[in-house]
């Protein structure tokens, strides 16, 4: 059953509800666009009801039911054009190839910001803030960006734990506890060495944020909070990950901007200052 016979058929509903469903019903393509106050405004209901109702469907939060829409209007299929699996031809010219990646990555923008729950964004900038240790799971060519996402950090004196190795990995979790929190990077939760390190986490009450795609994936019920990947490509029938390879950056540079922001003037100082005193030593 798709979510928009879910909503039609819910029952029990308060007035505020049923005008909120009717404007879902008529306008899904703004729920999965809008943010939620922007929701509330142009449905004339509270955001408190908007999470009410998402509650009555079983979903964890907004960005599950955008999830939800997005599956039921297919809006991928708007993109019908565009193989993300294999969007170079063995025909096309160098500048064909690069058209072809340049609207797979403008589709990639649109879909990852889509899903997102900007809720679940504000409560992972506190809670990267408050912990003492932020430690980033994952594993092959998406440690470069969990690398990279260190480097930003570091930059502006944050230190971030990215271990490689599965015993490091497995050992970083074990000594983890309610000071830490881990950013987990799985797509759908198949990889052993990952699936280990997350039931050690929870077990340690570890607050966990999973960076996952919209298909089931058995970590979910570990996670405190659910980023999602835009998660059009197959995941092994393909010639790269150039869509899943873009939406990880953006999720993580967004967690980045998102820490900076909380601190932004003193941030700026930290960089400038310690870019002078590199530049002086260099000279």
């Amino acid at each position: 059953m798709n979510v928009l016979t879910k909503i039609s058929q819910l029952k029990d509903l308060t007035n505020n509800e049923k005008t909120l469903v009717d404007f879902i019903m008529a306008n899904p393509e703004k729920i999965i666009n809008y943010r939620p106050n922007e929701i509330a405004a142009e449905s004339f209901v509270s955001v408190a009801t908007i999470y009410r109702l998402v509650n009555k469907l079983g979903l964890s939060g907004l960005g599950e039911l955008k999830i939800e829409l997005v599956s039921t209007l297919k809006m991928n299929n708007e993109n019908a054009d565009i193989d993300f699996d294999y969007p170079i031809l063995e025909s096309d010219t160098p500048f064909q190839m690069m058209q072809n990646l340049g609207k797979i990555y403008k589709s990639t923008v649109d879909e990852t910001i889509s899903y997102v729950d900007p809720e679940v964004l504000v409560e992972v900038g506190k809670e990267l803030h408050k912990a003492k240790m932020i430690d980033v799971y994952t594993a092959s060519a998406n440690l470069f960006f969990a690398k990279n996402f260190k480097f930003q950090m570091q930059e502006i004196g944050v230190m971030i734990n990215v271990p490689e190795e599965d015993y490091i990995q497995n050992l970083s979790a074990a000594n983890s506890d309610q000071d830490h929190i881990a950013i987990i990077v799985s797509f759908g939760g198949r990889g052993q060495v990952i699936s280990a390190i997350t039931k050690i986490l929870y077990e340690n009450n570890v607050d966990i944020v999973l960076i996952t795609s919209t298909q089931d994936n058995p970590l979910n019920k570990y996670a405190k909070h659910k980023i999602y990947f835009a998660s059009a490509e197959d995941h092994y029938n393909k010639i790269s990950s150039f869509s899943t390879r873009l939406s990880l950056l953006y999720i993580f540079d967004t967690l980045y901007s998102v820490y900076f922001n909380k601190d932004y003037e003193r941030n700026i100082k930290y960089k400038l200052e310690n870019y002078k005193k590199i530049n002086k030593e260099l000279k």
